[in-house]
């Protein structure tokens, strides 16, 4: 075999192998699409960029995905585990393979929320009102923990002609918008903080039968290799700690202001430099350890 038909072959499997793994420094943040995941995991990237000199991309995933994601390795990290409810099932699958870090967020009220013109109050008032909501409750497509909750209050509350009705964040948002314009009835399984309740007076039907959990927590996750890889990311996740209000507050700028969630953020870390430096005191910047990612 001739030097020039070797080398042709040596560039081909270099080829091939570079089309499998990716040489990069940067984190890499799974997050599911609803605000609450979006506005938590910018926050945690714009520490890490403007504080510590990092390159952040965020990849979105379904609840399940996300966690394969960072148990496979495909990302270092996520802000976005639901615990101990909404994303039992995935934790119970995943956490021989994940390193549980620490709550981001503690105290999330979730439940069946209406505009506050609506004149009940409570989810056992539902069923004799059904008709002014067209039988329907509203959930955010991909998140367990809302709908198989709504499940349950329909089931508990002997709604038997409701229906369920899944969309995406946006699609609910343009729903709920339309309808608070004509001042109509609807309902929708939802939790606090979320961006609708920095957009439209709401409030939660009061759940007499304690159907829905009022003390979720958002639980940040790594990867096996993060505290070894990014010991200084792995040590930020460790102490970062954004309250409901907080984050509720976020998005309430990004609606006032027409701020983007980065640029939200931003003003987050400006606004509050001590509670910052908390988060990264003795946290050392730059990476460890340069390292391959899957694709």
């Amino acid at each position: 075999m001739s030097f020039k038909c070797c080398k042709l072959i040596i560039c081909i499997l270099i080829g091939i192998a570079f089309q499998t793994q990716a040489y990069c420094e940067e984190i890499r943040l799974g997050y599911t699409k609803d605000s609450t995941s979006i506005v938590t995991t910018t926050l945690v990237k714009a520490v890490l960029v403007e504080k510590l000199g990092h390159s952040v991309k965020m990849i979105p995933y379904t609840p399940q995905d996300l966690w394969q994601a960072v148990a496979t390795k495909k990302v270092d990290a996520i802000v976005s585990a639901w615990l101990p409810q909404s994303h039992g099932a995935l934790f119970k699958q995943y956490k021989s393979k994940v390193e549980v870090l620490k709550p981001v967020t503690l105290g999330i009220k979730m439940g069946v929320v209406t505009p506050t013109y609506v004149t009940i109050d409570s989810l056992d008032q539902f069923s004799g009102k059904a008709s002014r909501f067209k039988n329907i409750i509203y959930c955010i497509k991909d998140h367990i923990g809302s709908i198989e909750m709504t499940k349950r209050a329909i089931a508990a509350y002997n709604l038997k002609n409701i229906k369920l009705v899944e969309m995406t964040e946006q699609e609910l948002i343009t729903k709920l918008e339309a309808c608070v314009d004509k001042l109509e009835w609807i309902a929708l399984g939802a939790w606090t903080p979320h961006i609708i309740f920095s957009q439209w007076n709401l409030k939660y039907l009061d759940d007499k039968k304690g159907v829905f959990s009022n003390d979720e927590q958002v639980v940040a996750i790594a990867n096996t290799d993060l505290s070894k890889d990014h010991r200084d990311t792995h040590a930020l996740l460790k102490k970062f700690y954004c309250s409901p209000k907080e984050l509720q507050e976020i998005m309430r700028t990004i609606i006032k202001q027409n701020k983007s969630p980065y640029g939200a953020a931003k003003d987050y870390i400006l606004n509050n430099s001590d509670q910052v430096k908390k988060w990264i005191q003795n946290v050392e910047k730059g990476h460890q350890k340069r390292r391959y990612h899957l694709k």
